[in-house]
Parts: structure tokens; C-alpha cells; sequence
């Protein structure tokens, strides 16, 4: 039975993480919606062994993964991450010609896209794994569904 009150959830925010990052953040497509929400971040001031200079990332989740490197750091895991890619980049996930990606909030970041192919089992420890997830960031190598190995975001899903 409809009750009329039932709420259409738009394509591109249909994914679980994009619907919370949606919820919170609106859409990232808005006018203006960058100077609001993102920050350049050089990352290579804070740690310096980091494989790219500096990203543009979502203000909440900067002191997130600033949190979880300094953790991969003390715990000497730091080394695995060998290869990193950008966080903002208003894009489709891969596979799909609507819905948005979690990149598009500025809120994931890919590590070691060369070993860790979408689709694949992936490589990381579970240590390493474990670490990031106690930081709040999570793994698309422990999805149920499509494995994305190389993707870490602060919202899960």
C-alpha cells in the first residue's frame, strides 16, 4: 500500500555511501559546493614519505586520513602505500553511466591502483586493513559485492 510519503532517491545518490555523503553534504555538482566543503591539503608537509605532493579533499575527511596515516606510521605500514590517486574528481563510479562516485564529494582516495584493479582480491594486510577501518576509513577489498581494492573512503559502501 503507498502512503503517498515515499521519497525518490535520485540515481546518482543511490549508492549507500553516496546517499550519506548526499545526505550530509548535498550535491557536489552545485554551484559553489567545492568552496564550501573542500580544502587543499599538502600532504607531504605532515608526511613526507606520501607518493603525491597534495589533494584536494572533503574537510571532514582530511583529519580522518591525516589520523589513519600517522597510525599506518607508527605502526611502520606506511610503506605499503606505494602509489596514491586524487580525491575530488566529479565522476560516475566505474561501470556505471549515473550514479556518483564517493570520489565526487572529495571523501575517498585510491592506494596502489596498479596492484589492487577493481574486480580483483587485492593485496592489503589485514593489519593494514584493520588500521585504516579503526580510523574510519574503509576498504572496497572487504565489499560483499564488487571488490575495489584500491579504494578508501570515509564512507562506507
Amino acid at each position: 500500500m503507498s502512503t503517498g510519503d515515499e521519497i525518490t532517491i535520485p540515481l546518482e545518490f543511490s549508492g549507500e555511501g553516496q546517499l550519506l555523503l548526499y545526505t550530509r553534504y548535498g550535491d557536489p555538482r552545485a554551484v559553489g559546493w567545492e568552496n564550501k566543503w573542500l580544502t587543499e591539503w599538502k600532504v607531504q608537509d605532515d608526511f613526507s614519505w606520501y607518493p603525491i605532493p597534495q589533494l584536494t579533499i572533503h574537510k571532514h575527511f582530511k583529519p580522518i586520513l591525516q589520523k589513519a596515516l600517522a597510525a599506518l606510521e607508527r605502526a611502520n605500514l606506511h610503506t605499503d602505500i606505494k602509489e596514491a590517486g586524487v580525491c575530488y574528481e566529479v565522476r560516475c563510479i566505474k561501470g556505471s553511466e549515473s550514479v556518483l562516485s564517493v570520489h565526487s564529494w572529495g571523501a575517498a582516495v585510491d592506494f596502489n591502483m596498479a596492484e589492487n584493479p577493481l574486480g580483483s582480491r587485492g593485496k592489503w594486510s589485514d593489519e593494514f586493513l584493520n588500521i585504516m577501518e579503526a580510523n574510519d576509513i574503509y576498504c572496497g577489498q572487504r565489499w560483499s559485492g564488487r571488490k575495489d581494492p584500491a579504494h578508501f573512503s570515509m564512507a562506507n559502501g
